[in-house]
Parts: structure tokens; C-alpha cells; sequence
């Protein structure tokens, strides 16, 4: 069952969003103000492109919240993500090698955190989770790993002294 998705996370989103167009605005009327564009179609298309991304920022969050899931099992993490292009990652427990716990500026000031998983193939990040339940993830994962490392080793090591004992046994024929 896919984690429950903090609700905070549209406002976080929405706040990002804002003061990314607030940004591109500011750039959109410096230019118009000091750029002396004399084409009077130049300039509507500019201001009609700021106000249609102002639209998109402010729809994409809630479409992106809606469309974002993650699940924790005990062999794998699967998170889901998009609206158009639809991306599922899914991690198996031991392709995992370090998980790390990540809060930005705007995150504390949500209260949220964001867990990610590293592999040899890359990183994953589990984002608008709550600060304790990302705790929670990073503490439970790290464990698991610790546990597949171990029984790992423990199976390796029982190989190896497998092999050692057939050596000997071959060795012990041929003399």
C-alpha cells in the first residue's frame, strides 16, 4: 500500500512555485523595462507567457501531489511519479548502499523531510514526507540494509569455507 501523502506538501509545492515565478517575473520586467523592445508584440508575448506559466505554477502543484506516490515493503521501495510521463522506480532492498535524510529551507518550514536511497545506479529521493515519518523510513531502511549486509557476509563466508574443504578434499585425493 503506497504511503500516505502529507498534506502540507500542496502548500510546499505551491510555495515553490510561487517563488519561482515571482523570480522569472522580476526577470520578465527588467527586461521589458531596460530592454527597449519597441516591437509592441514582442512585449504582449512576453507578459502573455508570464501569465500562462503563472497558470501552470499554479495548477502543477496540486496535479504533482496528486500524482506522486511511495510504498515501502520489506524487499523493495517503489515510488510512482507524473502525470503525462509516468516514472516507477523501484529499488530492491539489496541494491541500496547508503540512505541519507535531507530537509531544505523550505521543508522545515513545513515540518517536512525528504529520505534518499542510494545505489550503484543512481539516487531516488522520497520526497513530502513528514520530519518523523522520514526518520521513521530512513531508520527502518538502514536496518534492513545492515541485516542483508550481514546475511550476506554470513553466506559468502559459509561459501568460502565450502570451497576450502572441497580444496582440501581434491588436494588430499591427488597426493
Amino acid at each position: 500500500m503506497y504511503e500516505k501523502r502529507n498534506p502540507k506538501a500542496r502548500l510546499l509545492l505551491l510555495t515553490s512555485s510561487v517563488i519561482t515565478m515571482t523570480i522569472v517575473t522580476v526577470g520578465v520586467v527588467l527586461v521589458l523595462i531596460f530592454a527597449e523592445i519597441s516591437e509592441t508584440w514582442i512585449r504582449n508575448l512576453m507578459i502573455a507567457a508570464d501569465i500562462l506559466a503563472w497558470v501552470v505554477a499554479l495548477i502543477a502543484p496540486f496535479v504533482r501531489y496528486n500524482w506522486y506516490r511511495a510504498r515501502f515493503t520489506d524487499e523493495e521501495i517503489d515510488v510512482r511519479q507524473g502525470f503525462l510521463m509516468i516514472k516507477e522506480t523501484i529499488i530492491p532492498i539489496e541494491r541500496m548502499q547508503k540512505i541519507s535524510l535531507e530537509t531544505g529551507p523550505l521543508d522545515r518550514m513545513f515540518g517536512m523531510s525528504k529520505v534518499v536511497v542510494y545505489t550503484a545506479g543512481g539516487e531516488e529521493t522520497i520526497r513530502f514526507l513528514d520530519e518523523e515519518r522520514a526518520k521513521q523510513i530512513s531508520e527502518s531502511l538502514k536496518n534492513r540494509i545492515n541485516r542483508y549486509a550481514v546475511s550476506k557476509r554470513e553466506q559468502d563466508m559459509f561459501v568460502d569455507q565450502q570451497d576450502t574443504t572441497m580444496n582440501q578434499q581434491e588436494e588430499s585425493e591427488n597426493a
